[in-house]
């Protein structure tokens, strides 16, 4: 009896509050966060445990600081609720029964910010969401929104079009940079949204407009395969198309995670640098699908060696990353385990048989990433001078080692042989030295003891030259020569799609067409250099 004495106490004192919000039209979210406090710990009092449990669900969306205007219309709902609970009814707005047939559920990784002043909607929306595994974040306001976006990065944004400052569309705009750059999901949500509105949607972006109020049994699948959709987005951009392994962006994602603890911790970790010995004979001789074929059991033997603490990367063409959780003697270790294991593999090509091994080099991480990188780099150069097959851990007592590159320019036109020697002067690489041969014909080229094995050569080639064709020349030096540290540009204002093909054919690895900037020859260069590196 004395319970319902208080309720109907209860019931006068929101009915007074609920009045004087009528008038002034708006309320601050922090009035609000303070009136269902208030109005939770009296229902908790008298036993109105749907009351308390309403009131909670809505206090876990707003802040007690926030001065954010919240407008009373958006509130009709939530007012009828209260009411109804006060009373000992249920909630006009019942539980919505959905089909989850194959009992699907989001994983931990899945964040998703809903952006509306519905405080019903994204209440219900919200623990919804939530029993199904999801991370929820709700914003009231679309500043409110796009703050907690950047705060919080969510991996799926929801967002209302008839927010009380902003438009849906506008709060897009502020954040679409983001979105795109992180590939985030975005959805926008309305109940009576145009056509016009709906274009405009995907006009700024948007992957999605979706109808209110939601059809569970529609959003439901729907959102799960957005879901499914983004991470499928996410391991793409990770993971390596051939091998299945990390990428290079992944490998600095994971690095930067381990230098973080490492600061934290005190934790050590190294890396070993990895490159398959003569791995472009491989390619020549077999062809690229046997050296794909090679470049996936190399990754698969990786993985079954390394332990679940360790990390294996493609670093790039035939060159492989992995992080170790320890000290560098631990690597070391590692790196000899996946020797003995990758070179027992056999691989079998039409009657014909071969092996392939590889080159490592160790460091530890010492307090700067770039220098960790830079000195396994150069253990690993260490191991392919001293002999390949062996693993090297970096030795800071030994002298530095520059990689030796030597770019050779075959051309008739003393002009380009001086423009493009010049512009290789300026070309700065602490971790290379460079040197530059001239040569004004193929004749004299392939008459001179330009090839060291010690060293890695680019070579310019002129493709129309007197006395022998620059397509003779490459044929000459790609099936007689045979060397694999000898890379090929084709330079020629030959235009015609059957010789550019032809020189592809006998082994060129570039091709540039004239006239062209030296810079962009520069460019070439680099990037050649960067698959022998």
């Amino acid at each position: 009896m004395g319970n319902d004495k208080y309720r109907k106490l209860l019931a006068e004192n929101i009915e007074k509050t609920f009045t004087q919000w009528d008038a002034r039209m708006i309320i601050n979210e922090s009035e609000l966060y303070s009136f269902l406090n208030t109005v939770k710990g009296t229902a908790d009092t008298i036993e109105l445990s749907n009351l308390t449990d309403f009131c909670e669900s809505h206090l876990e969306i707003l802040s007690p600081y926030d001065g954010d205007e919240i407008p009373i219309a958006s509130l009709k709902n939530f007012k009828k609720n209260i009411r109804l609970l006060v009373n000992g009814k249920s909630k006009i707005v019942q539980e919505i029964s959905f089909d989850n047939p194959q009992g699907k559920h989001f994983d931990e990784n899945t964040f998703i910010l809903i952006i509306d002043q519905d405080l019903e909607f994204v209440s219900s929306t919200k623990e919804l969401l939530e029993k199904l595994g999801a991370q929820v974040l709700v914003a009231i306001n679309g500043k409110q929104g796009v703050q907690r976006f950047y705060n919080m990065q969510p991996n799926v944004v929801m967002i209302e079009m008839d927010l009380p400052d902003m438009t849906g569309i506008e709060v897009f705009e502020a954040i679409k940079d983001s979105v795109r750059t992180n590939h985030v999901m975005s959805i926008l949500l309305s109940a009576n949204a145009s056509t016009d509105i709906i274009r405009q949607t995907y006009d700024v972006g948007m992957m999605d407009y979706i109808n209110k109020p939601l059809n569970l049994n529609v959003f439901l699948p729907y959102l799960f395969n957005r879901d499914s959709l983004r991470k499928g987005i996410g391991q793409s951009i990770t993971t390596d198309g051939l091998t299945g392994i990390g990428n290079r962006k992944r490998l600095n994602e994971i690095l930067d995670y381990f230098e973080k603890r490492a600061r934290r911790l005190g934790a050590p970790f190294s890396v070993i640098m990895i490159d398959l010995d003569y791995f472009k004979k491989v390619n020549d001789t077999y062809g690229h699908h046997i050296g794909d074929d090679v470049l996936k059991a190399f990754s698969q033997v990786a993985r079954e060696h390394i332990r679940e603490i360790d990390y294996v990367f493609r670093y790039g063409g035939e060159e492989f990353t992995v992080i170790v959780s320890g000290d560098q003697q631990e690597a070391y270790r590692l790196a000899e385990k996946i020797h003995a294991a990758f070179n027992l593999l056999t691989f079998e090509v039409k009657e014909r048989s071969f092996s392939v091994t590889f080159s490592a080099g160790v460091s530890q991480y010492g307090g700067e990433l770039d220098t960790l990188l830079i000195e396994a780099d150069q253990a690993l150069y260490h191991a392919k001078r001293s002999g390949r097959n062996r693993t090297v851990i970096f030795d800071k007592e030994n002298v530095f080692i520059k990689r030796k590159l030597q770019v050779i320019i075959i051309d008739d036109d003393l002009l380009i042989r001086s423009m493009l020697k010049e512009e290789l002067s300026n070309w700065e690489m602490p971790e290379i030295d460079l040197s530059v041969r001239l040569f004004v014909d193929g004749v004299s080229f392939l008459a001179a003891d330009w090839y060291d094995p010690n060293i890695n050569h680019i070579i310019l080639l002129d493709g129309i030259m007197p006395g022998m064709d620059g397509l003779e020349v490459l044929e000459r030096l790609k099936h007689v020569q045979g060397t694999s540290n000898v890379l090929v540009s084709m330079m020629t204002a030959r235009k015609s799609e059957a010789d550019i093909k032809s020189a592809l054919w006998l082994g060129a690895d570039d091709y540039i067409m004239k006239p062209f900037q030296t810079q962009e020859v520069l460019s070439r260069i680099q990037k050649l250099a960067s698959r022998m590196f």
